[in-house]
């Protein structure tokens, strides 16, 4: 299990949000590629980068995006407002390792000329749950689909990778829910990251034990918190 750190970028600068709420939201640093380096530097093998303006649809942090992937020796994957083909191929082409889609993922014919156009192993699907139930539109709206029937049908698409978030404790430093991780075992053909909580070492403990099966956990907030550092996940994990 990898501890991958996440750089979500809201108008040129490095911030978290809590449960998602741009209103919600604390500023870490103006200057992301700093933080990108400073996660490499102690011992990051993959960042997940975020960005939150063209989630939103603010505008874009395609330039910093760029300069982050050039200047990193690291696997980058990047989400955040990927629409279309065109976009999606273009992030691949600056060289990010994987791309990560998310209420887009619902438009059947996308996800097919997605699929048929991009290696799956590049492909990461978001699935953002609250009380169980796919949130979708930047996670404003929750809807009656269970996060758990989403990923059945991904899975019978042919998606390989998924990023399950819990929304209801992304930001918060209240620690995993490890029941609904621990759910996900039963689809033993995906590669999960599981994303929403993580506030410790204790966490990432109770995590390895009770979804060993895990491929990654995104930290957030407890990095930039320094609740832990990189080095001790990595030994933990």
């Amino acid at each position: 299990m990898k501890i991958i750190p996440a750089i979500d970028l809201y108008q040129e600068k490095v911030v978290r949000l809590t449960k998602g709420d741009p209103n919600r939201s604390k500023t870490y640093s103006d200057d992301p590629l700093s933080i990108a380096r400073k996660w490499q530097d102690q011992g990051a093998e993959l960042l997940h980068l975020v960005d939150l303006s063209a989630a939103l649809g603010q505008g874009d942090n395609s330039e910093i995006i760029k300069n982050i992937i050039d200047q990193l020796d690291i696997e980058i994957q990047v989400g955040g407002g990927i629409r279309d083909i065109k976009k999606a191929k273009k992030l691949l082409s600056l060289g990010a390792k994987r791309i990560i889609i998310g209420t887009k993922a619902l438009d059947e014919d996308f996800l097919n000329q997605l699929l048929g156009s991009i290696d799956k192993e590049r492909i990461a699907i978001g699935v953002d749950v609250l009380d169980s139930c796919l949130a979708i539109n930047g996670w404003k709206e929750k809807t009656d689909f269970s996060g758990l029937d989403f990923i059945a049908y991904l899975q019978l698409k042919g998606i390989t990778w998924v990023i399950y978030t819990d929304i209801s404790r992304d930001g918060t430093l209240k620690g995993m829910n490890y029941q609904q991780i621990s759910g996900l075992s039963t689809f033993s053909q995906m590669n999960f990251i599981a994303s929403g909580g993580v506030a410790s070492l204790e966490d990432l403990k109770q995590l390895k034990k009770s979804a060993p099966f895990l491929w990654g956990v995104i930290a957030g907030k407890a990095l930039y918190e320094e609740k832990f550092t990189i080095p001790q996940a990595k030994a933990l994990l």
